[in-house]
């Protein structure tokens, strides 16, 4: 089963499961609601998912199936969330009503039972609205979680950049805008110049600082709202999007010039780096292959070409 055909049996299985819950007489408090919910789900995923799951044979396929678990609780949660929100436009209604009602009541022996009926639906209605507060700040909590496991699976730990995985998804989102006209977008592919001298005389612990210096620095000269990736060992990719032709060139030089002036200093060294740039500008119809492949010829040439240098293709 691939990864897309296991995503949409997730989906099925949800819809199965909400389809389920919708028939049931559930009470009406949202812990009960996400009990059943969980069991309903739970049962369903059991005998169809699992299986499937175990014959991943790679971590990659492994994050992805991560990834489609997540994006699936957003959506579980989401809808948890909604129906509670209705819930608490009843309850709201109720307690009005029932408020209004206590105090339009004579009160003579004759209505007793009466009141005391409006009193416990009032407490019904307190009872709901608290439950249904505290389920708001679990799902709340849920919400916080989740996006701390998607940042972990699209973070490079040493780097603290987008990983490959996040360049290669952000690139599938935006050049399906592409396929009848350019698109302002930049691409760039930066290649740390001697790192395995370094990694020889310094160490691999001074390579790893090489490589964080080098990641913060990219990131550093950049806008905020352009994404830099820790693409491969000591390659990096920038995408910035808004970016006129014939800004790019300034912008990829900005940064060149940038590492070469910068110096890190290990253990009372100096270790000077120096990065190779290939540089494109997004064209009618490109998809990620084509992209990718014409930055890389440019930084292929930029390194057999004496290195340190920018060469668009």
């Amino acid at each position: 089963m691939t990864n897309t055909s296991i995503y949409d049996k997730i989906i099925a299985i949800h819809d199965e499961a909400i389809s389920v819950l919708n028939t049931m007489h559930i009470p009406p408090y949202p812990v009960h609601y996400q009990k059943q919910f969980n069991k309903i789900f739970d049962s369903i995923t059991d005998n169809t998912l699992k299986n499937a799951l175990k014959n991943d044979s790679s971590m990659d396929e492994k994050l992805d199936s991560i990834i489609k678990y997540i994006e699936l609780a957003k959506v579980a949660i989401d809808s948890f969330a909604q129906s509670h929100g209705n819930i608490a436009n009843v309850a709201a209604m109720q307690c009005e009503l029932l408020d209004s009602y206590s105090r339009t009541i004579p009160r003579d022996n004759t209505h007793d039972n009466c009141i005391r009926m409006a009193d416990g639906l009032t407490q019904l209605g307190t009872d709901m609205a608290s439950e249904l507060k505290k389920s708001e700040e679990t799902i709340s909590q849920l919400h916080e979680r989740l996006d701390d496991a998607m940042i972990a699976v699209t973070i490079d730990p040493l780097t603290h950049l987008l990983n490959h995985r996040k360049y290669m998804e952000d690139l599938g989102d935006l050049l399906p805008n592409g396929n009848d006209r350019e698109l302002p977008l930049l691409s760039l592919m930066i290649n740390a110049d001697t790192f395995k001298e370094i990694n020889e005389e310094f160490g691999h612990i001074a390579g790893d600082k090489v490589l964080y210096f080098l990641a913060q620095t990219i990131k550093a000269m950049v806008r905020a709202g352009d994404n830099v990736y820790r693409y491969a060992n000591d390659q990096f990719a920038v995408l910035v999007n808004r970016c006129e032709s014939d800004k790019a060139y300034g912008i990829a030089e900005k940064i060149r010039h940038k590492v070469e002036h910068s110096h890190l200093i290990y253990n009372g060294k100096t270790i000077e780096v120096t990065v190779s740039i290939g540089a494109t500008m997004h064209i009618v119809n490109d998809d990620i292959d084509s992209l990718i492949k014409r930055t890389e010829i440019g930084l292929i040439k930029s390194k057999e070409s004496g290195k340190n240098q920018i060469i668009f293709t």
